[in-house]
């Protein structure tokens, strides 16, 4: 499957991100075609038995009115049902770390203790799909270690010690554990810990960003064909005024 993907829509890169339909869909201006959907049907409704065009003879002179839309309302329908559907797709998957947070920044002021990074990581670790890349990553870079742990329940799990959150899980048939805040010599050292709640935070977020990607694609192929049918009513809008200067 991923594949497939890869040949249609190429890598996965950023712009496919979660954290680009967060954006996208904060934008005003795309909100209204929710509204075009909801009122649009109801307006149909009344004014289906109104002729297309009102003539009246206030003095000497007959004047038209045309109620006729310069654009096939049913292609703007279209686009904005379209567009609903990507919308709620978004709203049903995008992970909540992601809709939370645009940034490190935006995390700060949310003002966590640094060991709420532990319950972070560990949503990541239970996602096979995501485990992977996370787990190397982050035993790369040290914040991962090796131990030998009694299995008193279900893992992955983060257990409250007095200095530390700490996640336990496996990886490999290996069992692992991470801990924040970071200690050195039994005490939180607070440089220690800052680099490494930067760090962890852009490994979590990276990870959830990237997560669900067949959900994605499905989002932004609805995207497109929601702007397909939206620039052909441009096009007809545009169209129609030419003619109208023209004539």
């Amino acid at each position: 499957m991923n594949k497939i993907l890869n040949k249609m829509f190429g890598e996965d890169t950023s712009w496919t991100h979660w954290q680009w339909y967060k954006k996208f869909f904060n934008v005003t201006v795309f909100k209204y075609l929710v509204t075009w959907f909801a009122i649009v049907p109801l307006f149909a409704k009344i004014l289906s038995k109104l002729p297309k065009e009102i003539s009246f003879k206030p003095i000497d002179v007959v004047y038209t009115i045309t109620l006729e839309l310069p654009f096939y309302w049913e292609l703007l329908w279209i686009s904005s049902l379209l567009f609903v559907i990507a919308y709620l797709l978004y709203l049903m998957y995008c992970p909540q770390f992601i809709k939370t947070y645009s940034s490190y920044k935006d995390y700060k002021l949310h003002y966590h203790s640094p060991r709420w990074l532990s319950w972070a990581a560990k949503d990541i670790v239970s996602d096979k799909k995501e485990i992977d890349k996370f787990f190397k990553r982050m035993y790369k870079k040290e914040y991962l270690k090796p131990c030998d742990f009694i299995e008193k329940e279900k893992l992955p799990r983060v257990d409250i010690e007095e200095k530390q959150s700490t996640l336990l899980f496996t990886y490999d048939q290996k069992k692992y554990i991470f801990s924040m805040p970071r200690l050195k010599d039994g005490k939180e050292n607070k440089n220690l810990t800052e680099i490494a709640e930067r760090e962890v935070f852009w490994e979590v977020f990276g990870r959830f960003s990237s997560s669900k990607r067949h959900i994605r694609l499905i989002i932004i192929g609805l995207l497109y064909l929601s702007g397909i049918f939206f620039g052909i009513v441009l096009i007809q809008n545009i169209w129609s005024a030419l003619i109208y200067f023209i004539k």
